[in-house]
């Protein structure tokens, strides 16, 4: 089963490294980078994903308002430097909450989490 997933983040240094750790990962395949919420949203409307590594603290649209707006069988991964967001986090359904700065190990749990998680 392969996972199609997008990451969103305000940080493109942040953007890149997950991007990386995605591509090391056989059952991931990386359908968008995003630096902002709104285009994720756009983007995330013309090609649909299954899981969204996602930044909490963004301009405009933060990763919360964003996580409430994809569809319902979308799987979160929060992936942020503030903790203060995890009760939110997880009242979105959150699969995960990340805290920067992520590792490898970390990220592949994450990833290892949303495979096994029920789609729907």
């Amino acid at each position: 089963m392969i996972i199609k997933c997008a990451v969103v983040d305000d940080e493109p240094l942040a953007v890149e490294l997950l991007a990386s750790y995605v591509k090391k990962i056989p059952f991931l395949e990386l359908c968008g980078k995003y630096t902002n919420a709104t285009d994720a949203l756009h983007g995330i409307g013309e090609q649909p994903v299954d899981l969204l590594f996602l930044d909490i603290q963004m301009p405009e649209l933060n990763g919360l308002e964003l996580s409430r707006m994809v569809p319902e069988n979308t799987r979160i991964v929060f992936t942020t430097a503030f903790n203060q967001y995890a009760v939110d986090g997880f009242r979105v359904n959150a699969l995960d909450y990340l805290l920067k700065p992520i590792s490898y190990a970390d990220f592949l749990e994450a990833c290892n989490k949303a495979m096994h998680a029920d789609p729907t």
